[in-house]
């Protein structure tokens, strides 16, 4: 799963509007978050596993994006520049086409399953994107030959 995010991580790197992207640990909950906006935060929602017998499994994960961003304008049908007020929303969208379907192979393509916007702060506003993908877990374990002697039967 780590790999997982370090490439999601890697990848989100190519948006230059991002201003900080790291494992998503509770900045958002500090009075000064230690983060630049707008950031994008990544975590998981849950990993359900299945069996598909020899040991190996299938993981089916929900990967979580969060993207914060300050309000600098307000967005008021008056407001002058009113437009840079709903940045986020093109923050958003290039995560989107950024994600939509990438798979470095590790993991299946990532799917866009949920936008949700979460509860604002005073100062910055929050949305989570969530992203379905799917990977398998091959038990590595040494087999041991079993030796027998052949059995002859003579009639």
């Amino acid at each position: 799963m780590k790999n997982i995010f370090l490439s999601i991580q890697e990848k989100l790197s190519e948006i230059p509007a991002l201003k900080h992207i790291d494992k998503n640990w509770g900045q958002l909950l500090y009075d000064q978050p230690p983060v630049k906006f707008p950031c994008a935060l990544l975590d998981i929602a849950n990993v359900d596993y299945s069996q598909l017998g020899n040991l190996t499994q299938s993981a089916e994960c929900i990967v979580e994006i969060t993207i914060a961003n300050f309000r600098f304008t307000p967005s008021s049908g008056k407001a002058p520049r009113k437009e840079d007020a709903y940045l986020v929303f093109d923050v958003i969208e290039k995560i989107h086409q950024t994600l939509h379907g990438y798979t470095d192979e590790q993991f299946g393509p990532l799917i866009r399953v949920n936008l949700q916007k979460l509860d604002a702060s005073k100062d910055f506003e929050i949305y989570k994107v969530s992203y379905q993908t799917a990977w398998q877990i091959l038990k590595e374990y040494d087999l041991v030959p079993v030796e027998a002697e052949p059995k002859i039967k003579r009639k």
